[in-house]
């Protein structure tokens, strides 16, 4: 007798669920507000990327950071296209063999004050990527000036990042660490106006670097408001908007004890978050505890590359620009969020 389960639904009642959705309460708090439906479509429009023009899709690096010499060609046999360097002991063999015009190398600053690596050396060979200074509040003039004189002539490289920890770990959620974002650019533009800098040349050299996990439609709707953060901060300290590189990490605060491949899971979901969100680059960490003394091993980085592989290949998730556009929902999220964390930045400047 042939089964026929699927006739053994009703009909889906679009009035119905309608009127149930509207009488369930929103997932709101003190932060912004997170309805579960829209009647309306929300007024939020996604900047253009760094990475790519929106005609190009989707696409993003995937990042690693790399821990010994052995590690760089592996990485790159396996796809990776933006080595981090910052081993302590890292030096210039560690890249026999590598071209690097065809690779993006993100580079410590602290590698060639230790006179580790030679910049000239490396820009010779065709060095792009960056070598990013942290900007923290407690940053002086003088250490802005000095890298900014060390890297004066490779205009190419990202050399400002923002963003040095994971906004989790000290206790932020996302409207606070939007914030905070804004503020130290405010930091960064007082020191880039009195100096011999040219601000507009050095708007070009940006990087976001952003901490994902694993509540996903939070996560895409904090990494399109920071896209969309820096375009309305552009504008209102009259400067020429322009797109800005997004480096975003896989947050390891889920990470438990018990039974370190369940780390997996959230390493998955904060992935497809970064990804979904627009991130230009990104690092999956490895599912083993990040606070041990010993590098991670081959396993554990190759099932970190295979997760953006599996999506990218797999999934195609590389294919459409903004793939959460046009959903009522994502777009009310992170237009909320933009709004909520843009006055409150506003208020603290009072």
């Amino acid at each position: 007798m042939p089964e026929t389960r699927w006739n053994s639904f009703p009909a889906f009642d679009l009035k119905k669920w309608r009127t149930a959705v509207e009488d369930s309460n929103p997932q709101s708090n003190d932060f912004w507000k997170r309805p579960i439906w829209s009647p309306v479509a929300a007024p939020f429009e996604f900047p253009p990327r760094c990475i790519a023009a929106p005609s190009e899709g989707n696409p993003w690096q995937l990042q690693e950071s790399i821990h010994a010499s052995n590690q760089v060609l592996v990485s790159l046999l396996n796809g990776v296209g933006g080595l981090r360097m910052g081993a302590s002991d890292c030096d210039m063999t560690w890249f026999d063999g590598v071209h690097l015009n065809m690779v993006e190398l993100h580079v410590e600053p602290n590698l060639f004050h230790a006179n580790k690596l030679d910049a000239s050396e490396l820009l010779e060979a065709g060095w792009r990527g960056s070598c990013a200074l942290n900007i923290t509040s407690a940053l002086g003039t003088a250490q802005m000036n000095a890298h900014w004189q060390m890297l004066d002539e490779a205009p190419h490289l990202r050399i400002w990042r923002f963003g040095a920890s994971d906004h989790r770990s000290r206790g932020l959620n996302l409207k606070e660490a939007l914030v905070e974002y804004c503020l130290l650019l405010d930091h960064w533009l007082k020191w880039a106006k009195d100096s011999d800098a040219v601000v507009e040349d050095e708007l070009n050299r940006m990087v976001l670097r952003w901490w994902t996990s694993v509540d996903i439609m939070e996560e895409v709707a904090g990494l399109r408001a920071l896209r969309a953060l820096w375009s309305r901060w552009l504008v209102a300290n009259q400067l020429e908007d322009r797109p800005v590189w997004i480096d975003a990490v896989t947050s390891d605060v889920t990470f438990r004890d018990e039974l370190q491949t369940d780390h997996l899971i959230d390493l998955t979901a904060a992935s497809y978050s970064a990804i979904i969100g627009g991130a230009d680059g990104l690092e999956t960490v490895p599912h083993t505890k990040s606070n041990s003394a010993l590098p991670p091993d081959e396993n554990a980085l190759r099932w970190a590359r295979n997760i953006q592989h599996l999506m990218r290949e797999e999934a195609g998730l590389h294919r459409t620009f903004d793939p959460m556009g046009g959903s009522r929902t994502m777009d009310l999220w992170s237009f909320n969020l933009l709004d909520a964390a843009w006055y409150a930045y506003l208020e603290s400047k009072l």
